[in-house]
């Protein structure tokens, strides 16, 4: 009986990480939207539009989560990882809400990674299955730009050359990315990340050994090489990932048409203001700002302002915003909120439970 009371006071000593997390996770959404005082005025400029184009450019963001989430699904049970679809598209948007709201993105892929080790898979094996991922979509993202920049270069060229060299850093570090993520998975590149982690983690010593960081290190390369060897006999399901992530660019990009409709344009075709959205991104994409926040914006105003000739190409940069970015921060944000709620209620019944057992 003393041994069940002094587990209790031990609960109830428990620092409250998961409500602190919920908290700190509704004060940064609150930020997010006083800090950008555009967000406010979207909703009025939205009314003003063609329901049915907007209605359209949802229905393409939704079906761009079903892609993100299937295609984590596909390359999971590759490994024979099972994951339902639902689980799948949860892991994709938290992926895609961090890597919105840190700077370079870097935020996505190792939340993404923290919840999976949440469901007792492997970090190195779940590093290994993201990157792979971010892999495939990136392969996706710089052929869609190739053929993007052959299709409109003349014309760029003629009206506004002054974007070309952007789109061309863009093009090579989007290139570069590629060959370096896909060096992860050969052992000696793999091997050197590894010892330099573990070099870096020896200039601190005191919190190396507090936090084990040697065996993690050790324990993560052990998972991620298991990943490496089974998957060169799976290849298939990283061509699918490839192929599977062409049409999840496309539909990403292709928000921006239906904007572009929504405002009652028409004078450009859907290709033409794909690739133009393709080159965008692909020359904003490195930026070190959360979501490319500003230079997206000044982007737009240079590649797009031949499009929205009617004096409101400011409003066009909210409303695409919204939907690209904004909407998808809104939507990350509650689903971490709930998950997170409904993670601690099922953790505190666990525990509840084994304390009954115990008794």
């Amino acid at each position: 009986m003393a041994c069940c009371m002094e587990r209790a006071e031990g609960k109830k000593r428990k620092i409250p990480w998961g409500m602190l997390y919920i908290g700190a996770t509704i004060v940064a959404v609150l930020l997010f939207g006083l800090f950008n005082r555009e967000f406010g005025n979207v909703f009025y400029t939205i009314t003003h539009l063609t329901p049915g184009f907007l209605t359209a450019a949802v229905a393409i963001t939704v079906a761009y989560f079903f892609f993100e989430g299937g295609i984590i699904r596909l390359l999971m049970n590759s490994q024979n990882i099972a994951m339902s679809l639902w689980s799948s598209m949860k892991i994709g948007l938290i992926g895609i809400y961090y890597s919105y709201i840190t700077p370079s993105s870097t935020g996505g892929q190792p939340m993404q990674a923290a919840y999976l080790r949440r469901d007792k898979i492997p970090v190195g094996l779940s590093t290994a299955v993201l990157i792979m991922k971010f892999f495939c979509f990136q392969c996706a993202f710089v052929f869609c730009s190739l053929i993007s920049i052959l299709f409109m270069r003349e014309k760029i060229a003629r009206e506004n050359p002054g974007i070309l060299p952007f789109i061309a850093v863009g093009l090579i570090i989007n290139g570069a990315s590629i060959l370096f993520f896909g060096s992860m998975f050969f052992r000696p590149v793999l091997g050197a990340v590894c010892r330099f982690a573990k070099w870096l983690a020896g200039r601190f010593p005191k919190l190396s050994q507090r936090f084990h960081v040697r065996e993690t290190v050790d324990k993560f390369e052990a998972d991620f090489d298991s990943y490496t060897d089974d998957f060169k006999e799976k290849k298939k399901s990283v061509l699918w990932g490839i192929l599977l992530s062409v049409p999840q660019f496309v539909l990403q990009m292709s928000v921006l048409y239906f904007v572009f409709r929504s405002f009652g344009y028409h004078q450009a075709g859907f290709f033409e203001i794909f690739a133009m959205q393709s080159l965008l991104q692909v020359s904003v994409s490195f930026m070190p700002m959360p979501g490319a926040s500003g230079a997206q914006e000044i982007g737009f105003s240079n590649f797009l302002r031949p499009y929205f000739v009617n004096n409101d190409l400011y409003a066009a940069v909210m409303v695409w915003r919204f939907f690209t970015y904004y909407l998808v921060v809104i939507a990350g944000a509650i689903l971490v909120v709930v998950d997170q709620f409904l993670y601690g209620r099922k953790k505190a019944g666990t525990s509840e439970e084994e304390l009954s057992q115990g008794n």
